[in-house]
């Protein structure tokens, strides 16, 4: 099925939220483009040509999982969980938790981010090219979706925490609710609140999870909705919505946990265990967790993040998952065994994510919807061979979603949806204690954004 994966127009392919004036599409482009949008296959094909995009590396190909981790490492050097020993400076400002206006990584992402927005938009503008109903409504369904993954990006990185129970006047991100065609005009906007794009995010999910079948191949289909819902409830401390949200997942999805803990990895077509996943091909797509994560044998740069003896001491003994590393031979870096092949599919959400939301919220709420928060626990460790809890706390299961989501693309958003602090280092060595809404733990608007658009309100912390 990968095979039919397609390079998305050149209409979208320099799209940027607000883009600089100076961009000009050849008249010849924009005839193309007017052609492509009035047919029924162009309109199809954008929508393909959206799931390319977010196959990016510096999207869901990858580095969206890297940012959480770069960003939510805490210790000094010798009692952090991850080490960064990458030459990419503008990761390694990440990992110092001191990031820079024009930090070209950073500005890659949300422009890609912003072109994922703006593709999934034209295509619900342009449905009506779509002769059957049906498939309108999926294609409508799948738009909503990835358009909706792209706002929760983009506020979690580039925003402060959602507050649950606060009137939440924080600056989000720039709403677009329309596709863009035209970059010659003024497209200056301020962003809206936090408050504001997590009811887009929601509204979107739902009206996807309305649309969409039960099963839609490898591309976004019911359960992928509800999956993303549920941990978009749990971002916003919304426990009883998060708890019936993975419950709905785990029992009416058809999805179950692989029968081990490596069986869920390193594979290039979807398993039981994945919800959705980024299909990456060699045509199509690129897998920057294992360019990160890996040696340079497996695919990678050789372990420029690389795993420390204190997450190592987290694990009880057994568990499969201590162990679920190898050690590089060129340097010694012992590296993460869930990225090992650079061609295999990048996991988004899998369903072993649920039984921890599942659990989590039960356990906040104090029910027992669909099991009890202990026996959701247990399952997870069964499966890794570790031993049963007797009881559960909320530490417990915040520590084995470390344990278990380990380098998938949780941590910073954890730490701050539980309020908790990190502990890094100043240029010159000193300890800095960070509070999880610290101006530090947010991206910059980009350089560029704030020069292209007129009405946007740069980060605290943030010269320019």
């Amino acid at each position: 099925m990968k095979a039919n994966k397609l390079i998305l127009f050149i209409f979208f392919a320099a799209f940027f939220t607000s883009c600089e004036n100076e961009l000009d599409i050849e008249p010849k482009q924009r005839e193309d483009a007017t052609k492509t949008l009035s047919t029924e296959t162009g309109v199809t094909n954008v929508l393909t040509g959206t799931y390319a995009l977010a196959a990016n590396g510096n999207a869901y190909g990858g580095r969206v999982l890297l940012y959480a981790d770069l960003l939510g490492v805490t210790g000094v050097l010798s009692t952090t969980d991850l080490r960064w020993r990458g030459t990419f400076g503008e990761l390694r400002q990440m990992y110092n938790k001191n990031m820079l206006s024009d930090n070209v990584i950073i500005e890659g992402t949300y422009a890609r981010l912003y072109e994922i927005i703006n593709a999934s938009n034209t295509v619900i503008e342009n449905i009506d090219k779509v002769k059957d109903p049906d498939r309108q409504a999926v294609m409508i369904g799948e738009a909503n979706f990835l358009r909706s993954l792209a706002y929760f990006d983009l506020v979690r990185f580039f925003a402060k925490p959602y507050e649950n129970g606060q009137t939440n006047n924080q600056l989000g991100v720039v709403i677009r609710p329309n596709a863009i065609y035209d970059f010659s005009v003024d497209l200056s906007k301020e962003r809206s609140t936090v408050e504001e794009v997590y009811q887009v995010i929601v509204d979107g999910l739902n009206l996807a999870y309305t649309n969409l079948p039960e099963d839609n191949g490898f591309y976004a289909d019911k359960y992928a909705a509800q999956a993303l819902l549920a941990r978009v409830y749990l971002q916003q401390g919304k426990y009883d919505l998060a708890r019936d949200a993975a419950n709905d997942v785990i029992e009416n999805s058809g999805h179950g946990l692989s029968q081990s803990y490596a069986a869920a990895f390193n594979h290039d077509t979807d398993q039981t265990e994945d919800i959705f996943s980024i299909q990456i091909t060699k045509q199509t797509g690129v897998n920057d967790a294992v360019t990160f994560y890996a040696s340079e044998s497996n695919g990678g740069r050789g372990g420029d993040f690389s795993i420390r003896d204190a997450y190592l001491a987290k694990f009880s003994d057994p568990d499969d998952r201590a162990v679920f590393n190898y050690e590089n031979d060129a340097n010694g870096r012992i590296l993460t065994s869930k990225f090992t092949d650079q061609f295999a599919n990048v996991g988004i959400i899998r369903l072993a994510e649920m039984y921890l939301i599942r659990a989590e919220g039960n356990l906040e709420e104090g029910t027992a919807i669909g099991n009890t928060p202990l026996d959701d626990i247990n399952i997870i460790r069964e499966r890794a061979h570790a031993d049963d809890l007797t009881t559960v706390t909320i530490d417990d299961i915040l520590l084995e979603r470390e344990l278990e989501l380990g380098m998938e693309g949780f941590l910073i958003h954890d730490i701050k949806r539980t309020k908790r602090s990190i502990l890094t280092e100043t240029p010159t060595g000193d300890p800095l204690l960070l509070t999880y809404d610290a101006d530090k733990l947010v991206f910059p608007i980009p350089l560029k954004e704030t020069d292209a658009n007129k009405k946007i309100t740069q980060n605290p912390g943030y010269r320019i």
